[in-house]
């Protein structure tokens, strides 16, 4: 998947000045993803040919779910804010808490609104906030 989504560098060498890059700009999130797409130089097509670039703003035959969580590091919050904003037929579902995925760091509200969208189609009410099920360092 990431190396039909993004082009990537050919040459092999070039992963470590990215590497540094991607460092300085997100820390070890940004070294693991570089370090992990390395093997998408050798990738038939290395991401020309069968991404989507565009545009983002035609409908879609459904409406889209997108989750949003507060205190993602590698997300942030913005994005999800932007990304809702861009897309034609999309609805945020926000989760007010941390991490980079609800699968990580659950939130029983926002499963039941998931689960209802993949078996009905239907979306949270506009401006749903739920709230992940622990805190990120809950006490002994």
């Amino acid at each position: 998947m990431v190396c039909s989504d993004s082009p990537n560098p050919r040459n092999l060498s070039a992963y470590a000045s990215n590497a540094r890059l991607a460092y300085a700009r997100s820390g070890g999130f940004g070294l693991a993803q570089t370090w992990g797409s390395e093997t998408c130089a050798q990738w038939p097509g290395n991401g020309t040919g069968d991404r989507y670039t565009g545009p983002w703003n035609r409908k879609t035959a459904n409406p889209i779910l997108l989750l949003g969580i507060t205190g993602d590091t590698q997300v942030p919050y913005q994005g999800d804010l932007a990304m809702a904003h861009d897309l034609a037929r999309a609805r945020l579902l926000t989760i007010r808490g941390y991490g980079h995925t609800e699968i990580a760091n659950p939130s029983t509200c926002a499963t039941n609104y998931e689960l209802s969208y993949l078996q009905t189609g239907a979306l949270p009410p506009a401006g749903t906030i739920c709230q992940q099920d622990m805190t990120p360092f809950p006490a002994p």
